[in-house]
């Protein structure tokens, strides 16, 4: 496991020490965008599509993410309220950091190379649910709660889902190139449906580019993450649970949620799922806390400390429950 996950914190490091230097700071926007509508989708595509047949897609892949996860996530958060004062402030993006995985630059590589290439399609697939989930569920429970308790019940249901839940589903699954990706991808590997080389060979190598040039992002992205950890306006209490959450207690349910499926699963399956679960924070969490809280340095503070951490607790899980 060692093996397998120390050259993608050696790109983070890269990107660390880039990122010391004022040109590849402002350069961060521009890289997550080409990251995110070009390297990420073409990455994905490549492989869910070179990935071996893992048989039939069980039913209990997208039940197990969409309950273990969310659960935890609504956990989190009141527990984060029950602490009081600060991290009550906080419990929200501590819920989103605590739960929202970065299954797709750490969780698709390390699955293939652990569980072989086969991985690569059930990492896809896994990733799309996950994100489904988080890239739209928290900006419309957000956007739906500050607009009522900033407005009150003066705005109709219908001008809330005109005026900002509607955009942001459109953004989220329409316009969001990962998601059209994965379906492509899928249409192929279970149709008889394919595309010409002129397209694969491109996309191939555009996605060759997304796991190292994520990983540096992430690297580049932890300076404003630790410019927030040092103004000291995050409650280090709550920073350990969600910490704790993401890299050990999410790992560990999402284990005790395959066992009574692990037949209808099987090991790759299985693996894939406690994989991706053990992952640190998404630098997506940063940048959605930012956006929908209004202050980013508690998701940033997460995102430091799992992906921190999570040189230790990867291979823990994976001598584990693996």
């Amino acid at each position: 496991m060692l093996g397998v996950i120390a050259p993608l914190f050696v790109l983070i490091l890269l990107g660390f020490a880039a990122g010391f230097a004022t040109r590849f700071r402002e350069a961060i926007p521009y890289l997550n965008a080409f990251v995110f509508y070009f390297a990420l989708p073409c990455f994905i595509y490549t492989s869910i599509t070179a990935a071996p047949s893992v048989g039939s897609f069980p039913l209990a892949v997208p039940l197990i993410v969409l309950t273990v996860t969310p659960a935890l996530a609504v956990g989190l958060y009141y527990l984060c309220r029950g602490l009081g004062g600060l991290s009550k402030d906080l419990a929200a993006p501590v819920s989103l950091a605590g739960s929202f995985g970065n299954v797709g630059y750490f969780g698709i590589p390390i699955s293939i190379g652990l569980l072989g290439p086969e991985a690569g399609l059930t990492a896809g697939i896994v990733h799309m649910v996950h994100n489904i989930f988080f890239m739209n569920g928290y900006p419309l429970v957000r956007t739906a709660v500050l607009t009522r308790a900033r407005e009150g019940s003066a705005g109709s249901f219908g001008e809330l889902w005109r005026g900002q839940l509607w955009p942001i589903l459109r953004r989220g699954l329409l316009l969001n190139p990962v998601f059209w990706f994965m379906v492509l991808s899928l249409v192929v590997v279970l149709t008889p449906f394919g595309m010409p080389d002129l397209f694969n060979e491109p996309v191939a190598m555009l996605g060759n580019t997304a796991v190292p040039l994520a990983l540096f992002c992430v690297g580049l992205a932890l300076h404003p993450a630790l410019q927030g950890v040092r103004s000291g306006a995050v409650p280090l209490l709550a920073v350990g649970i969600g910490t704790g959450v993401k890299l050990l207690l999410l790992p560990a349910v999402t284990w005790l949620a395959v066992l009574p499926f692990y037949d209808a699963l099987g090991p790759v399956w299985a693996g894939t799922l406690i994989i991706l679960a053990a992952t640190p924070s998404s630098t997506t969490a940063f940048i959605f806390s930012e956006q929908y809280d209004g202050d980013g340095r508690m998701a940033a503070a997460v995102l430091v400390g799992t992906t921190g951490v999570s040189l230790m607790t990867l291979p823990l899980v994976a001598a584990l429950l693996l």
